[in-house]
């Protein structure tokens, strides 16, 4: 339950969500905390929310954010009070509540109500949440140490694979180091860097091809990875821990329609969602292949007017991480450039 200390007016709710906002949190946080009444502190992280502007554009992305809020007040009722962080993150504080296992199942609750349909936003758009969680007085004394230990048992849902929530154990999570932006940075340069020396340095394309889709497949753990040119598979890697060998060309015109003009990839976590958004022919085409996610991204199209797409395959679900994405969107325009040079050749 709530104490009455908080004064609501205009100024305490976001403009676009119309939840709290973070200085509201925060206020009702640290009167908690000199009260010495327990509770809990949740950060919920939007998985990729990045790629749903850039691919929807900011007015879609606004929507979803307001439907996430709404989904998580509506799910959480009274049980806590839920305010915006920034961008794409939100707070939940739930007062009175810090027994590991009712923690688990107000979060596995929230986790369902964010997974049980597509975002009315966008047509086939599902979103996914991350979360992390911290206890007072187990995991923090005010404020500052109980978001630092909720931000670390976020992060370790972000490496997990996302889609999922994560409550913060000391023996666990104590020695997690938070990377700082520049870590991002400079192992994102790394990796584009490795995509265009594998690619232009070789004297033969077609090893440094092979030779950058085996470190990929090893890196991300990916199942399969390939060049489809048309209805044929080139350069083609397949993990050897994966669950299936018997990868199989997707139907190209199948594929070609989700080829937006504004976008020249598609990717889902879970190949089911294509039968919801009216695509049940192209998720036929995955499930027969044990195919659970998929990333596609255009590279070109040849002078025979052949559709040529470097195509990611999954055998598990997976939430498709931006960096992740982005090497492999940078990888396609490298060989749309080598193939415009004449460099790239289908045999």
């Amino acid at each position: 339950m709530r104490p009455n200390f908080l004064f609501e007016d205009e100024k305490s709710f976001d403009s676009l969500t119309k939840i709290y906002t973070r200085d509201v949190v925060v206020d009702y946080v640290n009167f908690l905390v000199a009260e010495g009444l327990p509770f809990s502190l949740a950060i919920v992280d939007i998985d990729n929310f990045k790629y749903v502007n850039d691919t929807f554009g900011h007015i879609t992305g606004d929507s979803v954010l307001v439907e996430v809020a709404g989904r998580i007040k509506a799910t959480i009722g009274a049980k806590g009070i839920v305010g915006r962080f920034g961008g794409d993150e939100f707070l939940i504080v739930f007062p009175e509540i810090t027994g590991y296992n009712e923690i688990w199942e107000n979060c596995h609750n929230l986790m369902k109500s964010m997974n049980i349909s597509e975002i009315k936003a966008g047509l086939g758009l599902y979103v996914t949440v991350t979360m992390g969680i911290s206890r007072f007085p187990e995991n923090g004394l005010n404020y500052e140490s109980l978001l630092e230990t909720a931000d670390k048992a976020l992060y370790r849902g972000k490496t997990k694979g996302r889609n999922c929530f994560i409550i913060y154990l000391p023996e666990k999570h104590a020695n997690i180091e938070l990377k700082t932006e520049k870590d991002r940075t400079l192992s994102s340069m790394y990796l584009h860097f490795n995509v265009f020396e594998t690619l232009t340095k070789p004297e033969k394309l077609k090893t440094g091809i092979k030779n950058l889709f085996s470190f990929l497949s090893s890196y991300y753990m990916i199942d399969h990875i390939c060049l489809q040119k048309g209805n044929k598979i080139y350069f083609e890697k397949i993990h050897k821990l994966s669950r299936t060998k018997d990868f199989a060309p997707i139907k190209i015109e199948l594929a070609e329609k989700l080829f937006y003009p504004m976008s020249d990839f598609f990717y889902v976590n879970q190949t089911e969602a294509f039968a919801v958004s009216n695509h049940v022919e192209l998720a036929e085409n995955y499930i027969e292949q044990r195919i659970k996610a998929a990333f596609c991204c255009k590279v070109t199209t040849t002078d025979e007017g052949e559709l040529v797409m470097l195509r990611v395959d999954s055998t598990v679900k997976r939430v498709w991480q931006h960096g992740e994405m982005d090497i492999y969107i940078t990888m396609a325009k490298v060989l749309e450039m080598l193939y415009k040079e004449g460099k790239l050749v289908f045999d």
